[in-house]
Parts: structure tokens; C-alpha cells; sequence
């Protein structure tokens, strides 16, 4: 943990990289973005939510059937689950910390695809 303090960072133009240049690597665009130098002034005129990720896109689904055994009281019980079911590639927020040299990159998705059965016997 760093005993530096947090400044809020001066923005002079768009902090996103032009569309026709942005790619998960700069994502943000570090000419646009600078660190305010007196220590007296910590905040910069960076607004807060003014850079938005890659949009989120899931489809979860969840299945169960019960199917009757031996007697009314006894069942089983099947269920099928579903995350992300269109697999679709979904990235995690870009660095936003002007200090790291990862600044503007994104470096993580969300999970893939992931599917979970199960039976369980009601007695």
C-alpha cells in the first residue's frame, strides 16, 4: 500500500482512443490524460464516468425437471444451468491508473462459457 496520495487526473480532450485506433491494448488514450503537479491541487478536471468499457453481453439459463419414482413422495429432480451461453468474449474495464505502465490496456475478460448439471433425489 502506497502512502502517496490519490490525485484525480486533468483530462484536455476525449480519454478514449478514436474508434478506428482502439484496440484492448490502448483503449484509453494516454496523450489526453496527465496528473495534476501541484501538491496543493490534488484534483484535476476529470469528471467522474467519463470512459465506458466494451459493452456486456450474457445469456444465462436455467432448466429443471422433476420426475416422479416409486411413490408421490419420492422424486427426481434434474436441473441444467447455463452461463454465458453464447460464449460471448466480454472484457473487463481497462487500467485506469495514469501511473502503471498498463495504463489504457485491457487485460482480463469475464468467463467463458460455463455449464453445470445435477440430479437430486426427493425422498
Amino acid at each position: 500500500v502506497s502512502s502517496a496520495p490519490t490525485y484525480r487526473p486533468n483530462v484536455s480532450g476525449n480519454p478514449v482512443t478514436p474508434e478506428g485506433q482502439r484496440t484492448t491494448q490502448n483503449y484509453l488514450n494516454r496523450a489526453t490524460v496527465s496528473v495534476p503537479t501541484d501538491p496543493s491541487h490534488p484534483w484535476g478536471n476529470a469528471g467522474r464516468n467519463i470512459a465506458r468499457g466494451y459493452p456486456f453481453y450474457q445469456l444465462d439459463i436455467g432448466l429443471h425437471k422433476q420426475f416422479p419414482l416409486w411413490s408421490e413422495t419420492r422424486k427426481l429432480e434434474f436441473r441444467a444451468e447455463a452461463f454465458n451461453l453464447l460464449n460471448q468474449t466480454n472484457f473487463t474495464a481497462p487500467d485506469g491508473n495514469i501511473s502503471n505502465s498498463s495504463f489504457g490496456s485491457i487485460t482480463s475478460t469475464f468467463p467463458a462459457r460455463q455449464l453445470q448439471f445435477a440430479a437430486k433425489v426427493i425422498f
